[in-house]
């Protein structure tokens, strides 16, 4: 993303902070210091693409939008609070974890109130812009526990994976997409649909390509966590179908937690299966622009398509 577009962008996400900080009013102080710990510097991709959406398709409520944007962020942000406690992560977004600074009852908590007052702010909007929330929302949760079923699971199909991360990342994205069409023109709600959904799937994979070709001051998390974890991702399989020792050395892992195999581990993926996930990940960006391609040209076209290239361009 050049640095011009990174400039218009930053001001819309001043614009959404914002917004969040209108909304955030508790009463406890505990609930706002949580909050802060875990909001950072974050991208504010969802809110970013409601509203983009929105203003694309010629709404002109910037207000309405942006709240709309909010509240998705609100979701997201809650669901990294529990993400956190439940991988026992150290840091998020370049700080340390909130359940590590406030303990794991204050972030669990903060995590609800969040959800809580996501619920209570999306009632204003139109009801399918509450149902298509509501329903991300759920479906969040569900794959996080898919995913918990499926941890130390070296049989995990791909269609598994997909099933996974459509749930736990695109369809929040995904939300956020057909949330602006609705406050835009609900023609074109499949068609967003379609965009948040690759999206989502593109951001994801690149998010588990970092995790093995990365490092932690680049990326501000964790890496080489998700072995750790269990999870297999998408590198892993691909990695898996060009070394035939890969799944054995994996199942040795998950019993062993053997440091030096992992490393092996680590160095077959990086090897064999970074580069074509990333792949994967390019196409699932193009299908996204590919969805949009019927927009006029506009500004918040360009955005929208920026934001594309950048969930696999991104360094973290």
């Amino acid at each position: 993303m050049n640095l011009i577009l990174k400039n218009e962008i930053k001001k819309d996400i001043e614009s959404v902070n914002k917004t969040l900080s209108l909304i955030m009013r508790p009463k406890c102080n505990l609930t706002n210091d949580v909050y802060k710990q875990v909001i950072g510097s974050g991208k504010r991709l969802r809110p970013l693409i409601v509203l983009y959406t929105a203003l694309a398709l010629g709404y002109k409520d910037i207000n309405a939008a942006l709240r709309v944007g909010s509240i998705v962020e609100l979701i997201h942000t809650a669901s990294l609070l529990h993400d956190d406690i439940i991988d026992e992560a150290l840091t998020r977004r370049g700080n340390p974890t909130a359940h590590k600074v406030f303990g794991t009852k204050s972030a669990v908590l903060g995590g609800d109130y969040l959800y809580s007052l996501a619920f209570n702010e999306v009632l204003s909007f139109d009801a399918r812009i509450a149902d298509t929330i509501s329903k991300a929302a759920y479906l969040l949760t569900e794959g996080e526990l898919q995913e918990l079923e499926n941890a130390f699971n070296p049989s995990l199909s791909e269609d598994d994976y997909y099933d996974i991360i459509y749930k736990k990342t695109s369809v929040l994205i995904e939300a956020s997409s057909i949330s602006g069409a609705v406050l835009g023109d609900d023609k074109y709600i499949e068609a967003f649909k379609e965009y948040g959904k690759n999206l989502g799937f593109a951001f994801q994979i690149k998010d588990d390509c970092l995790d093995y070709d990365s490092d932690i001051e680049t990326l501000g998390k964790d890496v080489g966590s998700d072995l750790k974890e269990g999870k297999i991702t998408l590198p892993v399989l691909y990695a898996q179908n060009n070394d035939n020792n890969l799944s054995g050395m994996i199942k040795a892992y998950f019993d062993k937690q053997d440091d030096l195999l992992y490393e092996k581990i680590d160095r077959s993926v990086k090897e064999n299966g970074v580069a074509t996930a990333i792949k994967k990940a390019e196409e699932f960006s193009e299908k996204a622009k590919c969805a949009i391609e019927f927009l006029p040209k506009s500004k918040y076209k360009k955005y929208l398509t920026a934001i594309a290239d950048y969930s696999i361009e991104r360094k973290r």
